[in-house]
């Protein structure tokens, strides 16, 4: 979109980017969709940038956001909102935040303001009606790396941790 680019353009921590960073087929298909609901996120969502990422559509960005950067999402009128900087910008009915490959032993991932947790993966944003839907996009293992802690504790016997990251695998 045309007036992603030009938005992009202003902002001083923004650059341009071609679609041949997006990850390849084989990647992708190692994929988990995680509906971020217990977050609880009505109709705005501050997020802090723990990582590269790039915003725009699922595959193409038109912009990349440094380490550290903060963001505020908004919803109105049936419309997200992106407030970077003092600037804002008009992103319609969704969006989407590809990480890039950050360096090795950093974070990687984005934080939501209020929550403890990293979500180490691209995140889309939707409406549903005036809220917004935050679906993350993480890499298996990665996911695996989260959801078995949190489904059991390390006082559980090893081979039940095992049998529980199998099952989540699958």
């Amino acid at each position: 979109c045309l007036c992603l680019l030009l938005w992009a353009a202003a902002l001083p921590q923004a650059h341009a980017l071609g679609e041949d960073a997006y990850p390849p087929a084989q990647e992708r298909s190692q994929i988990v969709r995680v509906l971020l609901s217990r977050l609880g996120i009505t109709n705005r969502m501050d997020l802090t940038l723990d990582g590269v990422y790039g915003l725009g559509s699922k595959g193409e960005s038109g912009m990349i956001f440094e380490r550290g950067s903060e963001i505020t999402l908004l919803a109105r009128n049936g419309s997200l909102f992106v407030y970077y900087q003092g600037m804002s910008f008009h992103a319609g009915a969704s969006l989407y935040l590809t990480r890039y490959q950050g360096e090795t032993g950093r974070e990687n991932g984005i934080r939501v303001t209020g929550e403890p947790a990293l979500y180490p993966g691209d995140l889309q944003l939707e409406l549903d009606g005036e809220n917004i839907r935050p679906l993350l996009h993480i890499h298996v293992q990665d996911y695996l790396l989260g959801v078995v802690p949190y489904e059991m504790s390390n006082d559980f016997p090893l081979e039940a941790l095992k049998a529980q990251a199998v099952t989540a695998r699958t």
